[in-house]
């Protein structure tokens, strides 16, 4: 009997460490930051993007994720170059959010546009990277 009880108590003693160790390993650690990145579309103006990531570590491991797009910045001098903003930027923030990188499908008839939106947001990914 005192034999069973040491035994079992041995077990569960050395049980516990590795409980422990399992349950540390699998923490998830999440953070959400903005990163922002500007690029001159020609002359047309400048052209800024900014990004929010969420950042997820467990195990190690690190995953990074594109949960949205904003562009508080872009070229509107003219009424033309509005017009051509305003009618590209919805389909570059949602090919970004597909594509999750700046390798992205550019908009015919918004070249300039389009060529600044993916500079911007390069360097927006670049410094997600980096953080």
């Amino acid at each position: 009997m005192r034999r069973t009880i040491t035994t079992i108590l041995t077990a569960a003693v050395l049980a516990i460490p590795v409980a422990d160790a399992t349950a540390a390993a699998t923490r998830t650690k999440v953070v959400i930051r903005k990163f922002s990145g500007a690029y001159q579309a020609d002359r047309y103006g400048t052209l800024q993007v900014v990004i929010k990531v969420k950042k997820t570590t467990r195990a190690g491991k690190v995953t990074r994720r594109i949960t949205a797009v904003s562009v508080p910045a872009y070229p509107n001098e003219s009424g033309r170059s509005a017009y051509i903003s305003e009618n590209a930027i919805p389909i570059l923030r949602s090919e970004a959010l597909r594509a999750q990188s700046a390798r992205i499908d550019l908009v015919s008839g918004a070249t300039y546009t389009s060529d600044a939106f993916a500079s911007s947001l390069q360097s927006a990914i670049l410094k997600a990277k980096r953080a």
